[in-house]
């Protein structure tokens, strides 16, 4: 269940909740196989609807960006725990080109594979003749609760299947963070699992996936989410289900 991390540069980085081969992952997310088989793996978990009930965190960033001023300049996106960066493609795809998206994770290997995807992507970005306005993908490794960035830097925040696996304390830490970079009228997009109350009908067998080596999942279906958020000076706007995800977007105001 566990994973063994060493940096001795940096002994700090890797907080002790993230010492777990989550869902079963082959080495948690701390090595290169890790990141190959997981969108494979984790859309085979989900009976094929990962990337289906993702999307929903898509529309509401679409929107905002076709109701921004131009003037204001380049979108600048951030995702935070962007994995293997499969989901920042889809966004890219559906931003306008001169979007400065900027990625962070934990894991160096999920980097890398983010870091691949958008290399593709940008090949046929090039290949179609639409390279011009496009910026190479900005990774960063880092804690989501721990953000490197200055106040204000960001338009959009985008979070996608990261709260499940965080400690209580640690998600409200997260959503301060996010809060804190993202700037004046921003939009912050939440994606996750549905909790209890969401769907009723399946609120009995909810928390059966925390036996898939989950241990924050039981906290998580219980937690207050929007308070997090709320309590981090943002305004809930919107809230979308699809199947087992939904997605939650909030404003800086």
């Amino acid at each position: 269940k566990n994973t063994w991390i060493t940096d001795k540069a940096s002994p700090d980085l890797y907080p002790e909740y993230y010492r777990t081969a989550f869902h079963y992952q082959t080495d948690g997310w701390m090595s290169k196989r890790s990141a190959d088989v997981y969108e494979t793996s984790t859309e085979t978990l989900f009976l094929g609807r990962q990337d289906c009930m993702q999307r929903t965190a898509l529309q509401p960033l679409v929107d905002f960006s076709k109701g921004r001023d131009p003037k204001l300049g380049p979108l600048r996106v951030l995702e935070v725990a962007c994995g293997t960066g499969r989901f920042m493609t889809f966004m890219r795809d559906n931003l306008p080109l001169n979007a400065e998206c900027t990625a962070i994770d934990l894991s160096p290997y999920y980097l890398d594979a983010a870091r691949e995807n958008d290399e593709y992507w940008r090949k046929f970005r090039r290949e179609e003749g639409m390279d011009g306005a496009i910026k190479p993908l900005r990774c960063v490794q880092s804690k989501a609760e721990e953000l490197p960035f200055e106040d204000g830097s960001f338009d959009a925040v985008v979070c996608v299947y990261l709260y499940h696996e965080l400690p209580r304390d640690i998600r409200a830490q997260v959503s301060s963070e996010m809060a804190r970079v993202l700037g004046k009228d921003g939009i912050l997009v939440f994606a996750d699992s549905i909790q209890k109350g969401d769907r009723p009908i399946l609120d009995s067998a909810l928390g059966n996936f925390g036996n898939m080596n989950e241990p924050y999942y039981g906290d998580y279906i219980n937690d207050d989410l929007p308070r997090h958020f709320f309590s981090a000076g943002l305004t809930p706007k919107t809230k979308t289900v699809c199947s087992t995800t939904k997605a939650l977007t909030f404003q800086k105001e």
